[in-house]
């Protein structure tokens, strides 16, 4: 049962915020917990004031949503959508979020969920408001620029509950924070394995035919590592880790008329990084599973045992939890998650 009903100790400086869901570009499946977890994130920055949807409700998969939404109090928009037409969705949406800014100035944050690029001038909209933006989107579809301008950013999977599926037994688990007796403690994530992540985001974007340049590549490593925060590394700025990036031999800046990019530097010919190293087994492990041609989903406990039996754990890649881990490998499209309830799955890509 979602946490929606739950006491906020009264504040003056709550921050009201506005949900605006674009249902054509993130969908969730009739059977996830999407809308509880959407709905759990949005209250963590605040109270909830606006929630509107927007789609075709005549189309069975989404009128089945309708219902559930309604229950969370949410504005369901229907627009029809004809032939040959533009996303009509998409200027509904546009324009009750600049009638919101113009007629609720209480409204703090703004919580979009989307990654349609067609939204980046309303995101710089609501900026020159002095509002927060916050982005709930399909990671891997969406737009690299609509991101770079938001506040915080997220994929939709994250906020679907479970799926922290542990190998061990449920008595052996020790809680959040706390380490089980006798069990070593996680070795610290180095500094070179950040770095590694750094080149190899870098050489993703220029096999991709995109532009490096040091913006970019930010914005690429957090969507492909969403446990990446170079603050935590001990760099007060981006710009401070990119220089011992470029110091130690990772990454060299080549200047265009244009800008500054980031090129990667192989330290050895055709080396891997560790965490590249852990996909590969990821994806034999999901082939072991399947003894066949035909790629078939498994639940994540079942993955991660076997990962474990091959020393190849997640944590240590600074990964707080298992799903964490698949959602990176998802993010490079190596894997497929789905989630049936609590429990969450996942499947080789592209079979």
């Amino acid at each position: 049962m979602t946490s929606r009903w739950k006491a906020h100790t009264f504040r003056q400086d709550m921050s009201n915020v506005a949900i605006l869901w674009d249902l054509e570009n993130v969908t969730p499946s009739t059977d996830s917990l999407l809308i509880d977890g959407l709905w759990d994130h949005a209250e963590a920055m605040g109270r909830v004031v606006s929630a509107r949807a927007y789609c075709d409700w005549s189309k069975p998969s989404f009128k089945v949503l309708g219902p559930y939404l309604s229950r969370f109090h949410f504005y369901l928009v229907h627009v029809p959508r004809e032939k040959n037409q533009k996303n009509s969705a998409d200027m509904n949406l546009v324009s009750d979020t600049l009638e919101l800014l113009s007629l609720y100035s209480h409204i703090d944050i703004f919580l979009l969920v989307t990654g349609d690029s067609d939204f980046r001038a309303l995101v710089l909209a609501l900026r020159r408001a002095g509002k927060s933006i916050h982005i709930v989107c399909d990671m891997k579809k969406a737009s690299q620029d609509l991101l770079a301008l938001a506040d915080s950013f997220i994929d939709y999977r994250e906020l679907i509950p479970g799926g922290d599926d542990d190998a061990s037994p449920p008595e052996e688990r020790a809680p959040e924070g706390k380490q089980v007796q006798g069990e070593a403690p996680s070795p610290p994530i180095p500094l070179e394995h950040w770095l590694e992540l750094l080149a190899e985001t870098a050489g993703i974007m220029i096999q991709e035919k995109k532009s490096p340049g040091i913006g970019a590549v930010k914005i690429r490593l957090r969507m492909l590592n969403p446990n990446f925060d170079e603050k935590t590394l001990g760099f007060r700025r981006w710009s401070d880790f990119v220089a011992e990036a470029v110091r130690t031999g990772y990454v060299r800046i080549d200047e265009n008329k244009q800008q500054a990019l980031i090129m990667p530097v192989e330290k050895a010919k055709g080396a891997r990084s560790q965490q590249q190293q852990t996909f590969d087994t990821l994806h034999r492990v999901l082939a072991d599973l399947d003894g066949s041609e035909e790629a078939r989903f498994h639940d994540f406990a079942s993955v991660n045992f076997k990962l474990n039996e091959k020393k190849m754990g997640f944590k240590q890649f600074g990964f707080k939890k298992f799903k964490d881990f698949i959602q990176a490998a998802e993010n490079r499209g190596l894997v497929e998650s789905k989630a049936e309830g609590l429990r969450h799955f996942v499947r080789r890509a592209g079979r």
